[in-house]
């Protein structure tokens, strides 16, 4: 196919949108505030009078009240309620104290329970820590007077994404309300190792495996979509590379090295074809095409493949086709072809006829 203005327009225009298709995959609930096996808790309740954790003085964790708890005393005589430690106390008002206590850190088990003193199992995993701190609250109601209860994650397993590959920091990254991005991920694990376009994401969720190039989010943000608590997420170095074969100055494979690098940039890199050798009318560029773009130039798709090798040709002799070339962008894994001159078959005969009679010329002038 000839490589034309209305050539460069189609190829422009096809935008592949395969990670905006992977959020229509139904997951968990992606607010990233639920509770889950695997978190660890804690746990602080709040009680009047003598209450079940207070201890004489001490929290349930064996260790006193903080001081700055009960520094604030002062300023909680407004409300006639006083936050203190141990046993029932009043204030000068006749009002009684609050005592707080901190359990340990309860881990979630694989159930999604957490055993709370005096209480037993209660289920939290699918809560938020509002709605685990109300179930606790409910089931302390009948035994302490006026419970108040405050849960929150201290370390959370079930809104984590794992990140690894070529990333700086590898690991599990936890995930906030904020909802974070692809390219949120990958800066949180401090970056790639190296360069951006020469990186793949590949995105793992549930049975569904998505790769596509890093530059696809960077440079369209509806592709930077939003991570899911349980997905996997891998960078992939892969360095992209075009091959030259036929009349240019050696057949070898060039790396790009840059982001973005034209058809006509490419042919410099290489030398271009070779005035004694190459035909400027057949300069050729074989890669494999994407169907959809591929029915959109109105060719036959190869059957059963996602793919189709199509070859688009690029009269040199036409010096309104260098604009053109200036504006075709490579893929990786393309492959030039720099045809031969007609001419150079006739070179290839004589000097093919001088290599058999050379011998015999030089002989006889030896013998003279």
């Amino acid at each position: 196919m000839q490589i034309s203005a209305d050539l460069l327009t189609l190829l422009a225009s096809n935008k592949p949108t395969p990670l905006s298709d992977l959020d229509q995959v139904a997951g968990r609930d992606t607010n990233n505030e639920l509770i889950g096996p695997g978190d660890t808790l804690q746990v602080s309740i709040y009680e009047l009078g003598n209450g079940l954790f207070g201890g004489g003085g001490s929290n349930a964790s064996g260790t006193p009240v903080a001081s700055a708890m009960s520094s604030s005393a002062n300023s909680s005589q407004s409300t006639g309620t006083i936050l203190a430690s141990g046993s029932a106390a009043q204030d000068s008002r006749g009002s009684a104290t609050a005592t707080l206590s901190s359990l340990p850190p309860l881990s979630v088990s694989s159930e999604g329970t957490v055993v709370v003193p005096y209480v037993g199992k209660i289920r939290v995993a699918g809560f938020t820590v509002e709605q685990a701190a109300s179930s606790i609250r409910q089931a302390l109601a009948r035994k302490s007077q006026a419970p108040q209860v405050i849960v929150r994650i201290v370390q959370d397993v079930t809104n984590s994404v794992i990140v690894y590959g070529d990333v700086k920091r590898a690991g599990r990254v936890v995930l906030t309300p904020a909802r974070e991005r692809l390219l949120d991920i990958v800066a949180l694990a401090q970056g790639t190792l190296h360069p951006p376009e020469d990186s793949v994401l590949q995105l793992t969720r549930g049975s569904n495996v998505v790769r596509v190039p890093m530059s696809v989010p960077e440079n369209d943000p509806s592709q930077n979509v939003s991570v899911h608590p349980g997905d996997r997420l891998e960078v992939i170095y892969k360095p992209r590379t075009f091959t030259v074969f036929g009349a240019a100055g050696k057949v070898s494979e060039t790396p790009f090295s840059v982001p973005e690098l034209s058809l006509a940039e490419a042919m410099a890199r290489v030398g271009g074809p070779t005035d004694e050798r190459a035909d400027p009318n057949g300069i050729f560029l074989l890669r494999f095409e994407d169907n959809d773009v591929v029915q959109r130039l109105g060719l036959p798709v190869a059957e059963g493949k996602s793919v189709t090798p199509i070859v688009y040709q690029i009269d040199m002799m036409n010096p309104g086709n260098y604009f053109l070339a200036q504006h075709f962008v490579m893929k990786d894994k393309d492959m030039l072809y720099f045809s031969n001159a007609k001419a150079n078959n006739f070179y290839k005969l004589f000097g093919l006829i001088s290599t058999i009679i050379q011998p015999g010329i030089t002989a006889g002038y030896m013998a003279r």
